[in-house]
């Protein structure tokens, strides 16, 4: 059963190098985050009161559980997986084949993780949940070197969509970055614990199965092809009942194999309800008593052993995680007046102070904004030399200063490859032509590009020209195409974006070059015509 659709193997072969680890996306690409100022006490009490005007909507309808105070431990260990020579910057079949070669020489690194989350939590009809942070943190190490993670002052109030069974953050009115949507990615999300609940009245000992796409969405996979994970009534004691579960199971992340193995237990309301058989009692026949699961998931803890091949995008993994999740009423936080994770207030200050000192002298903050929503990230250059907002099928797999290579992955198939490097800065308003690009490609590609299949070239109304030339011909035998981009501003610079993809991608490729350009930009020069910059979708990002 799958959560967001069918997975394949199919194009280019290679995967990142051993920077993060897919699929526990939270742990996933923790290169660190660049700092964002925001005051961290206003932001707290923004977050009060907007949650509590929540839950004054919610009561009134009568329809939502109650606003909620969510706590997340999570602990990681285990060891980390790549062939030699896999990497990000392959970016022909040529390259892949050379891989190829090396793939006996397998290099291994233990790999440590910690993360904490601390959140307010209400449910909607306009979201599935609205979250305002106290904490979201997360350190690994890897080898020797150590990263961490944490969601910026200015995203700590967010909301939650749910994409099948798969939780997805966004903001509003901005975008979260690539390391933020992978840190808030953790297995057994709040969104979805109450799905481990029965649909009917159980008895003690009596159990139930998960479905399929449900526990692909609580494993933070993408399908589950065999196995299942069972749960079972344990106890009920004074209202309160206690679960059991286990599975063993086999599923997909990025269209390759992962085998996971889980087992853990929670606790919910339990009420003793009506026999299911009335007759029973009077005749001879035993009655169980039965009950029904009700209300939240109060606590859960879970242990994820799961070992993982190397995909497209990322190395492989045999890890073993460690989970617990607490979730407390609001009102019942107030009353005693304790949080769900100690010292939790002091954790989410620490943070914002953090986050304020790296921001310091930057005057605002440097967050692309826009008409936000589920399904796209945003990116920024560790050198400033240009942002992006980009659908998140696109994945990161180098990150440096030459550029940015990204991979677009559709249902676990590989389906193309994006490049993005600075040029030198050309003289003041000298903009590129597509015959100037038209006789590069020709150079630098000769022997593979048989023919040019389109050329034009644009001005946009953020004062960039923008030229895109698409090729056809072949590499390793097969036909590729490839798709050139250069976007130049009038102060001389410069950015270089080229796609690649197999021609029997095409049709799934589409125009995924164009919806990606229109949501790069070249930093804002003073005196630069053009105020804002297009974002598709109709997003705007506000010149710095």
């Amino acid at each position: 059963m799958r959560r967001n659709g069918p997975n394949g193997m199919h194009g280019m072969s290679g995967m990142s190098g051993m920077s993060g680890m897919s699929g526990m996306r939270g742990l996933r690409g923790l290169r660190g985050l660049r700092g964002l100022k925001n005051q961290h006490g206003r932001l707290r009490a923004v977050c009060c009161g907007w949650i509590a005007a929540v839950l004054v909507m919610a009561a009134a309808r009568g329809e939502m559980p109650g606003p909620q105070r969510v706590g997340v431990r999570l602990d990681v260990t285990g060891e980390l997986f790549a062939s030699a020579g896999q990497n990000g910057q392959q970016a022909s079949h040529q390259a892949s084949q050379q891989a190829r070669q090396h793939e006996g020489a397998t290099i291994r690194e233990p790999v440590e993780m910690t993360a904490r989350f601390d959140f307010d939590e209400a449910f909607d009809e306009t979201a599935a949940a609205r979250r305002c942070y106290r904490e979201a943190t997360a350190s690994m190490r890897v080898g020797g070197a150590t990263t961490t993670a944490t969601l910026m002052p200015d995203a700590r109030r967010l909301l939650m969509a749910r994409v099948g069974t798969t939780p997805v953050p966004y903001l509003a009115d901005g975008f979260l970055s690539g390391e933020e949507s992978d840190l808030l990615e953790t297995p057994f999300d709040s969104l979805l614990v109450d799905d481990l609940l029965p649909k009917e009245p159980v008895s003690i000992g009596q159990a139930w199965e998960i479905p399929a796409d449900v526990t692909a969405g609580l494993l933070a996979i993408d399908t589950v092809e065999s196995g299942a994970i069972q749960a079972r009534l344990e106890e009920v004691a004074d209202g309160q009942a206690k679960i059991v579960f286990s599975g063993i199971l086999d599923g997909a992340v990025d269209g390759v194999p992962t085998h996971v193995t889980t087992e853990g237990s929670f606790a919910a309301a339990g009420l003793e309800v009506a026999p299911a058989d009335e007759t029973a009692e009077t005749t001879t026949d035993v009655v169980r008593a039965r009950y029904e699961l009700h209300g939240r998931v109060d606590q859960l803890a879970v242990v994820i052993r799961e070992r993982r091949q190397a995909s497209h995008v990322a190395p492989g993994f045999e890890i073993e995680a460690r989970l617990l999740v607490t979730r407390v009423a609001l009102d019942r936080v107030a009353s005693e007046g304790s949080g769900v994770v100690p010292d939790s207030e002091q954790a989410a200050d620490s943070a914002a102070d953090s986050a304020s000192d790296s921001a310091a002298g930057r005057g605002k903050s440097l967050r692309t904004l826009g008409a936000g929503g589920p399904g796209r990230v945003w990116y920024r250059d560790a050198l400033g030399r240009f942002d992006l907002v980009h659908d998140t099928r696109w994945r990161r797999v180098e990150d440096g200063e030459n550029g940015l290579v990204m991979r677009l992955l559709d249902r676990g198939a590989l389906v193309g490859q994006c490049s993005i490097t600075s040029l030198p800065r050309a003289p003041a308003a000298s903009l590129p032509t597509r015959e100037e690009l038209q006789r590069d490609i020709e150079r630098s590609l000769a022997g593979q590009v048989d023919r040019t299949d389109a050329a034009e070239e644009t001005d946009r109304g953020d004062g960039l020209r923008v030229v895109r030339v698409a090729s056809s011909g072949t590499a390793g035998r097969l036909p590729f195409q490839w798709i050139h981009y250069v976007l130049a501003a009038r102060d001389g610079s410069r950015t270089s974006v080229t796609f690649m993809f197999e021609k029997s991608m095409q049709q799934r490729f589409a125009d995924a070059d164009r919806m990606l350009v229109a949501g790069l930009r070249l930093p804002a020069v003073e005196g630069q015509p053009g105020s804002t910059a297009a974002l598709p979708d109709g997003g705007r990002q506000p010149a710095r």
